[in-house]
């Protein structure tokens, strides 16, 4: 009987704080058009636990210069062409935005982002990504996975496209760790991008996936159910001593 007790509270205990449920809400902008305006109208991803809210856009374009992608001109400039010699920075007032929250009575470990970049023939050449987790701060740790050529991560956690691509590419991926696990309340990302090469060039993302997990959170009658049960087991323990 000892031992029974200690396993039943251990047992009752993981039973309360519930199962982490792996989950991957990924952005697709199907519904993106050159009128649809700075809000993706396209419906967010769903999952168990989790509260997945719509990109947007602030201080670009009004509206996007493409379909079913995220795309927009009026980029801070920086860039000539066939060169990798910069004189442009990032600008914290041109962004896209989407806000991800646990669930009621849930929390949530976000491990990765990942997505598709694309630029237009004169558009943007460097990208990053930061959080409301320190007000924006510093730029996400960033790397590229799969290996992609045509991508790559230079000083400061920037991403960097190569001149003259023009094509989706895949590969921009964040590994998310320490402040973005045991979220209970919502976080903010802020997508950037700078060193365009004239003012109508692009920055568009496609199939933006969230992946991480989400757990739930017993309420307080929950503990006052497993206290009862395992009273219970210490009563009878002592009974049969008895």
């Amino acid at each position: 009987m000892k031992k029974i007790i200690p396993a039943l509270v251990a047992a009752l205990a993981l039973a309360a704080s519930g199962f982490g449920q792996a989950f991957t809400g990924t952005y697709t902008f199907a519904d993106v058009t050159t009128v649809s305006g700075t809000t993706d109208p396209t419906a967010v991803p769903t999952a168990d636990g989790v509260t997945f809210g719509s990109f947007s856009s602030v201080g670009v374009s009004a509206n996007p210069n493409a379909g079913s992608r995220f795309s927009f001109t009026g980029w801070t400039t920086g860039a000539s062409d066939g060169s990798n010699t910069f004189s442009g920075g990032i600008d914290l007032s041109d962004y896209f935005q989407v806000t991800i929250a646990p669930a009621a009575l849930y929390s949530i470990d976000l491990t990765s982002v990942a997505f598709t970049l694309q630029r237009s023939g004169t558009g943007i050449r460097q990208y990053s990504i930061r959080s409301s987790l320190d007000g924006y701060a510093t730029n996400l740790a960033a790397s590229i996975s799969p290996p992609n050529a045509n991508l790559s991560v230079v000083a400061g956690d920037i991403f960097q496209v190569a001149d003259p691509i023009i094509t989706a590419q895949n590969g921009s991926l964040l590994s998310l760790t320490g402040s973005f696990l045991e979220l209970e309340a919502p976080v903010t990302f802020r997508f950037y991008a700078w060193n365009s090469e004239t003012s109508g060039g692009t920055f568009s993302i496609d199939n933006v996936a969230f992946t991480g997990t989400a757990t739930a959170i017993p309420e307080p009658s929950t503990y006052a159910a497993i206290m009862g049960v395992v009273t219970l087991a210490v009563v009878l323990y002592r009974r049969r001593k008895a």
